[in-house]
């Protein structure tokens, strides 16, 4: 039986660890929280006590963590991953983070014989439970073939973008995009509902005409019956990827004109206390400043 590692159980973790067990690997689990060491024991996973105790036991490893910081310091601090792994490991990243910070870590894998690739998802915590994320890559090319199984047992779509970074990036772009059409349904519904127009039978008519679009059918019942707390995606990190998005653009000398904007929402809903919401609760600052409600 494989040893494969996992680092972070959090709501998407949680579905790798489940996923790889039904697999058949051996996983090996590592979280602070002690809440996710028990979820993780329960379900048949082997809790160590540090990221470097999962480099001593397995060479491959997933690891899906909040924000930057916490990535770079699980893979090169005190106890970190890289102190332990064999040169000729894999480490699949499906955070989302910045693309330097990255190809940092990806030079330091270089550096020891590890394999680092940048894999951010997209599919929420029902499609890593479901074991169909959709995954982006970054990183070697050349060891594609030897890793492609691994990530198909989390996710479905697996898209190789280039090279160490470029999956980050990739997924900033699609995260700013799913903003901006969450904050745009959340004006439109708004117009619509101080006009008389039922929200709902406007989402229908959306959802057949040419504004069809994904981020309805995933976030629109929070939006249409106001259930912001029921979170797919939390405001918080869609916050995160947001200023994360804004400062690859000024890298890049790309003004962000509707992004920063969208931005700004994000940023007020978050300051009025929402951030553990919903990311789909930024509507709530148009329906606040529009004085209406989008819910019937």
């Amino acid at each position: 039986m494989e040893a494969i590692g996992v680092i972070g159980i959090g709501a998407m973790g949680k579905g790798m660890v489940c996923n790889l067990l039904q697999k058949g690997y051996h996983v090996y689990a590592y979280d602070p929280s002690p809440a996710a060491k028990t979820w993780a024991k329960e379900k048949g996973a082997t809790v160590v006590e540090s990221p470097q105790a999962v480099g001593s036991v397995a060479r491959v490893v997933f690891t899906s963590l909040p924000g930057p910081a916490i990535v770079e310091e699980v893979m090169l601090g005190a106890d970190g991953l890289f102190l332990s792994l064999e040169a000729g490991s894999f480490v699949f990243d499906t955070s989302t983070i910045d693309p330097a910070t990255a190809k940092r870590l990806n030079q330091h894998g270089v550096d020891k014989g590890i394999y680092y690739y940048d894999c951010p998802v997209s599919g929420g915590p029902a499609g890593s439970a479901a074991g169909t994320l959709t995954i982006m890559v970054g990183g070697d090319e050349a060891k594609l073939p030897e890793i492609m199984d691994y990530l198909r047992t989390i996710g479905k779509e697996i898209f190789y973008l280039g090279e160490s970074g470029s999956a980050q990036v990739a997924k900033l772009c699609h995260n700013s995009v799913v903003a901006v059409i969450t904050a745009a349904l959340g004006e439109a519904f708004s117009v619509g509902a101080k006009a008389g127009v039922d929200p709902h039978k406007l989402a229908a008519v959306m959802d057949k005409g040419s504004a069809h679009n994904r981020v309805l059918s995933v976030f629109g019942p929070n939006i249409l019956y106001g259930t912001y707390e029921n979170t797919v995606f939390s405001l918080d990190h869609m916050h995160k990827d947001l200023q994360l998005y804004a400062q690859t653009a000024r890298e890049q000398q790309v003004p962000v004109l509707v992004g920063g904007t969208v931005a700004q929402m994000y940023e007020a809903a978050k300051a009025q206390g929402k951030g553990s919401w919903d990311s789909s609760a930024v509507c709530t600052v148009t329906e606040e400043l529009a004085h209406t409600t989008i819910a019937r």
